[in-house]
């Protein structure tokens, strides 16, 4: 997982899910929250406008990383109840 930060850098974090069975719903949403949780760290530093989309894209480039259609659903999902929000 990673996040812009200060020039030149590329703030990290490792998201391990070697125990979790990421072809479950459970586990697949379990990773969904660790890799959340990891976006929130990396990307703390920043301002918050800059803060949302760096945990926006830091989440979407790690899921799209691990390549799991039930992790890419629960991404969707997420996304998409936040949108729905926001949009009220």
């Amino acid at each position: 997982l990673g996040a812009p930060g200060l020039v030149g850098t590329l703030a990290t974090k490792t998201v391990k899910f070697a125990d979790l069975d990421i072809s479950t719903a459970d586990g697949a949403r379990l990773l969904y929250e660790r890799i959340v949780t990891a976006a929130r760290s990396v990307c703390r530093d920043s301002d918050l406008g800059t803060e949302r989309t760096c945990r926006a894209r830091a989440v979407a480039d790690a899921v799209a990383g691990v390549g799991s259609p039930l992790l890419t659903a629960e991404h969707r999902s997420t996304s998409e109840r936040v949108e729905k929000v926001v949009r009220r």
